[in-house]
């Protein structure tokens, strides 16, 4: 999941066969090293990367935990909204009655699962972390708040105070329906 989001997206491939399981291929080490922000000269002076006939550098579990911990730390603004996405499926899928959906994977699965998130999560660091569950919060307080005007503005207007509803409705400068939680993400 990590290493999806790294930018152009044929320098880095992950292997997933049995025999491979772990195994990273990074082309053209010099310009992909970059984009990861990480040393091409540390990254081949390492014993767990390998470079093959062709040019293809392949690093070893180690190598590509560490990789992964780096990215995630670099590309926190971008991965924790997909971590939080994902956390949101596992709870939705939970929450369903086993005999709702044929599709529902065990709760061992699930579990798993959310344990991988919470080591990307953990991966991204603490404060990054803190930081997107700050501002998630923040924009449901704005929301609510919002909503909370736009109740007020409807109850003057009714009341006939127009000319002080509309003052507020200025001031608020945003229709709170512009906020809508699928535009944000």
């Amino acid at each position: 999941m990590i290493l999806g989001f790294v930018r152009p997206k044929n320098r880095l491939r992950l292997r997933r066969t049995v025999a491979d399981a772990g195994v990273l291929e990074l082309s053209r080490l010099d310009e992909t090293a970059p984009l990861i922000g990480m040393d091409a000269a540390e990254l081949r002076g390492d014993t767990m990367v390998f470079e093959n006939r062709h040019g293809m550098y392949l690093a070893g579990w180690p190598v590509t935990e560490r990789i992964a911990r780096h990215v995630a730390g670099r590309l926190a603004d971008e991965i924790l909204p997909e971590v939080d996405r994902k956390q949101q499926d596992i709870e939705q899928e939970r929450a369903q009655p086993s005999w709702y959906s044929y599709s529902r994977r065990d709760e061992r699965k699930l579990d798993a699962e959310a344990a991988v998130l919470r080591s990307v999560r953990a991966w991204c660091g603490q404060d990054k972390a803190d930081r997107y569950d700050e501002l998630v919060a923040l924009r449901a307080e704005v929301i609510r708040l919002g909503e909370l005007v736009e109740k007020a503005v409807k109850a003057l207007r009714d009341r006939g105070h127009g000319v002080i509803a509309s003052t507020i409705e200025r001031d608020l400068g945003v229709h709170i329906a512009s906020l809508d939680p699928d535009v944000r993400r």
